[in-house]
């Protein structure tokens, strides 16, 4: 059969022609390719084409964005209004290939996948892409592209062959990288470059060797393609970016009230930047909404609704030429009326407080309430979502951002979608009076599925001890999880952490600043709170870190101080053997803070009951 680009100069195809085509211009997986070629016309690849830089496939982002967006068009025309144009390019996975001819990197990275763990070369092997140069090519083929975006910002990201698929989601594994775009043609073009050699470096990533080796794909060649996306948003004086940005589920796996249907989905919002929303912001809240009940709301009152927002905006910021986060207060004024009222709300609870005080000025919050109060914007979320979740057969996130140039008018623009990995639930049943044997009994948290598992042993940061550690040195007790993650990598043991406050978080004094690549060993993860400490969970639901553990069929929960929780007893740990001075004499330090519980003797379990919402990890004693 001819190449597919003289192929597609033919009127119409035929059927096997079509699958020539996706096969060499889209990709093999058999998931994705059957959605293609049930959804796509002819002129649909025709499209591709010429959006399309250099050889190979374009990568299971690039693949999962525009079948997202073809579903959209085709069973949800009445929103075409809302829905902003596609304007993306993507640079095919041969590209990679001949960057690491080019750079000497193919063998290296061949020697590598060979060698794993014993591969001493990383860090030349990571130079080497991060510094190399870009066929000639292809690098006219990129100044013409920018010829098309002009000055308007644009972000390069991953897409892999493995990425966004059936199989593995790979979610914020890999880089992406803003270019602001500015400037001479050269210097745009330099900018661009260099972002490409830090998306092409990130394949060394140690979470994406790390989610690589957990799912058994070391072995497999990663071949990378490019997903280059013009930015929604608008300029705001020197500073560039969407009214709002977030993702959504079209399973809602945190049931935080008694009567939310988890089937409708959620939202995860913020204002500015969607990199709010999928990244862990310590002190910043993004918005929660279950789109079954889009107006409720944990926080009941205007002081708690005011204390858990949003405080700081991602923005693109023309003068320094990078990403920043602003305070909103920065923000605030360079909004025009309509969208203030889109995104945020006014503490009148405090105003009135300072008209006491004769101080007379408007309180603003962030919190999207706008568009949480529009029921065309929230029924148009929950159908799309829902309509690709029965498109591809099982239920899908989505990132997404909304600009609103003018009054009344806003535009959604879907940045990405991929299928989240279901699991089945299971038939469970929670033991009564047995509370004498309960390690925890808690309500209303983090779960997908209902099931019972054993735990083999369990991890346990004193939180008084951890509170007390010097603050430089919290770090090195992550590192020091991470070390224990690892003794359990390839073994079938199961694992549960629990650890004082926020997990994952980047401020110490919030709880244990964890990478997923140091627990990802772990089968259940709970964040305790400690109000002696000022210790509080706050479950990051929606985060790349939340997105990794629901796709592991990781438990995720919090054990807090309110009536969530109707039972925590620790103590029952001193009842089983703490091992870990024995692993680990010449640590001291971390072993009063840390302890390793092996509870194989105690019969341990975790049960899930997705249908109440509830999570109890039964120890039953030493057995002879």
């Amino acid at each position: 059969m001819a190449d597919y680009p003289d192929i597609l100069k033919k009127e119409h195809l035929t059927n096997e022609e079509r699958k020539c085509i996706c096969n060499q211009m889209m990709t093999t997986e058999s998931h994705m390719e059957q959605l293609i070629l049930k959804h796509f016309t002819d002129e649909d690849f025709r499209k591709v084409w010429e959006r399309k830089i250099g050889g190979g496939v374009i990568g299971g982002k690039a693949c999962g964005l525009l079948v997202a967006r073809k579903l959209i068009e085709q069973d949800m025309p009445e929103c075409s209004g809302h829905i902003e144009p596609h304007n993306s390019f993507f640079v095919g996975t041969d590209v990679f290939y001949r960057y690491l001819v080019l750079n000497r990197c193919a063998e290296l990275k061949a020697r590598h996948t060979l060698e794993k763990e014993h591969f001493k070369e990383t860090e030349e092997l990571t130079s080497r892409l991060r510094n190399g140069m870009i066929p000639d090519d292809i690098r006219e083929e990129l100044a013409d592209m920018l010829d098309h975006y002009g000055t308007t910002p644009i972000i390069v990201r991953s897409s892999s062959i493995m990425e966004d698929g059936y199989g593995n989601a790979f979610s914020g594994k890999y880089e992406s990288i803003f270019c602001m775009n500015q400037g001479t043609k050269e210097e745009r073009l330099e900018e661009l470059e260099d972002a490409i050699r830090r998306v092409y470096a990130s394949v060394m990533n140690e979470q994406a060797i790390e989610y690589r080796r957990k799912r058994h794909l070391l072995d497999v060649d990663e071949q990378m393609a490019l997903l280059i996306q013009q930015v929604a948003g608008q300029a705001y004086g020197s500073f560039y970016f969407p009214a709002a940005a977030g993702m959504g589920c079209s399973y809602n796996p945190y049931k935080w009230m008694e009567y939310l249907n988890p089937e409708a989905g959620m939202l995860r919002m913020v204002a500015g930047l969607g990199t709010r929303a999928v990244e862990r912001t310590p002190g910043d809240y993004p918005r929660l909404i279950c789109l079954d009940r889009a107006q409720a709301n944990l926080r009941t009152t205007m002081a708690e609704r005011h204390k858990f927002s949003q405080r700081k905006v991602d923005v693109l910021d023309f003068a320094t030429k990078q990403l920043c986060t602003k305070p909103l207060e920065q923000i605030i004024e360079l909004l025009p009326k309509w969208q203030k009222k889109m995104v945020l709300s006014r503490d009148t609870e405090a105003e009135d407080m300072l008209a006491e005080r004769h101080i007379y000025r408007k309180i603003y919050f962030a919190d999207c309430q706008g568009l949480v109060d529009d029921m065309d914007f929230i029924h148009m979320m929950r159908a799309l979502m829902k309509m690709l979740e029965t498109a591809y057969g099982r239920p899908v996130d989505v990132e997404f951002a909304v600009t609103c140039p003018d009054e009344d008018r806003w535009k959604l623009n879907l940045l990405q979608c991929r299928p989240l990995q279901a699991a089945r639930s299971e038939q469970v049943r929670i033991p009564e009076g047995v509370d004498h044997e309960l390690l925890f009994d808690v309500r209303r948290t983090s779960m997908r599925r209902s099931k019972e598992e054993r735990i083999d042993y369990i991890v346990w940061v004193d939180p008084q001890q951890y509170y007390e550690y010097t603050y430089a040195k919290k770090p090195d007790v992550a590192r020091f999880i991470g070390r224990i993650n690892q003794r359990f990598e390839d073994t079938d043991y199961k694992l549960m952490l629990l650890v004082p406050g926020r997990i994952g978080t980047s401020s110490p004094e919030l709880g244990v600043p964890v990478a997923y690549s140091e627990i990802s060993q772990f089968n259940a993860i709970c964040e305790v709170a400690y109000d002696k400490a000022g210790y509080h969970p706050e479950l990051s639901y929606g985060s790349h870190m939340f997105q990794d553990m629901v796709e592991a069929d990781v438990y995720y929960g919090a054990i807090n101080d309110n009536s969530k929780t109707r039972l925590y007893q620790p103590e029952l740990l001193a009842g089983c053997p703490e091992i870990l001075a024995g692993l680990c004499p010449e640590e001291p330090e971390m072993l009063r803070i840390v302890k390793l519980y092996d509870v194989r003797k105690c019969r341990a379990s975790l049960t899930l009951d997705a249908h109440e919402g509830r999570a109890v990890c039964r120890i039953q004693g030493m057995q002879d």
